[in-house]
């Protein structure tokens, strides 16, 4: 009887301490982020600084882990590796919606995702040399129409936000811009220069120190808005071109299941930080624009994208396998 008694108390006691731990308030220990690119980049940058803000919030270390690789599905399939708590997100991309249309062999999808919330919309832009004769989308368009498939444009990567910028604007403006791909944006830059590409579809970040040093100009901005870091530039819809829009986004995405008050506590805390004035002036400084939305705007917008890139990746038939 009294080994059946200390075996029920010992049950009890299981059973409070259970109850206790998942009533603790979230986050009771430390947190990371999976940036699936490499250290330096937008995704990077926007990462490290939302983890030093959240460390202080939370009252927990935020760490960011790179895990870059396999067009971004190799950090996302880590995260989707840790257990379904809230612990480990995911710093989502553009990538995370286009991969699995670019190459049937990525299984890794955003609907394997509970959405946290958009954190920044960053902008790619069309840029030209300081010395091309063309001065707006018009210009361009026309030079495309009287020399079909005679004028290129560079991006930093085949599949990636600055390529399918230049595909859906061929779409819209039913024109056979020619895809020169690079591996990255500095190479890409080099050639612009040169004269050896015509033009480039960049992400902001990367190609806002040469429009500020007058090496390159910017005809248009890809987002729906006009960008702060470029207040005179226009967008594609105001060029001339209504419906065109296309934002790098970053968003943090947990693994489908995890508690709801995990993912509140992340979207408030980031929410919050988005509100400071430094880091609003960091971002804007890179050209990214801050968001911050519910988990259910969040989840119309990736719904929307997905839809969108559908289209546009299979109209233009691009592959990446």
């Amino acid at each position: 009887m009294k080994i059946l008694h200390r075996w029920l108390a010992a049950a009890a006691w299981a059973a409070m301490s259970a109850g206790a731990a998942l009533a603790a308030p979230f986050p009771a220990k430390p947190l990371t982020i999976v940036v699936p690119t490499p250290p330096g980049g937008t995704t990077d940058l926007v990462a490290r600084l939302l983890a030093e803000k959240l460390g202080a919030s939370f009252g927990q270390p935020v760490v960011v882990e790179n895990r870059p690789g396999g067009a971004t599905t190799i950090g996302a399939q880590a995260v989707l590796n840790q257990p379904a708590d809230g612990y480990t997100v995911l710093m989502g991309t553009f990538s995370t919606i286009t991969n699995p249309y670019l190459n049937k062999s990525i299984r890794v999808a955003y609907t394997d995702f509970d959405p946290v919330t958009l954190v920044v919309n960053t902008p790619n832009v069309l840029v030209v040399g300081a010395a091309s004769p063309f001065r707006s989308l018009k210009d361009l368009v026309a030079a495309e129409k009287a020399r079909p498939g005679g004028v290129s444009f560079a991006s930093t990567s085949n599949g990636g936000s600055p390529h399918l910028s230049g595909a859906l604007f061929n779409s819209l403006a039913k024109v056979q811009l020619m895809h020169v791909p690079y591996p990255g944006s500095a190479p890409a830059i080099t050639d612009l220069l040169g004269g050896h590409v015509d033009t480039m579809f960049d992400n902001l970040p990367a190609s806002l120190p040469q429009i500020h040093a007058g090496k390159v100009r910017a005809l248009a901005v890809t987002t729906s808005q006009r960008v702060p870091a470029l207040p005179e530039v226009p967008t594609f819809a105001e060029a001339g071109f209504p419906g065109y829009e296309v934002n790098a986004w970053f968003g943090l995405l947990a693994r489908k299941g995890t508690p709801p008050a995990a993912i509140e506590a992340w979207n408030q805390g980031v929410r919050a930080a988005l509100d400071m004035q430094d880091v609003r002036q960091k971002l804007s400084g890179w050209g990214a624009i801050p968001v911050g939305n519910t988990p259910a705007q969040f989840a119309a917008y990736l719904k929307a994208e997905d839809q969108k890139w559908a289209r546009v990746i299979g109209d233009a038939g691009i592959r990446i396998d």
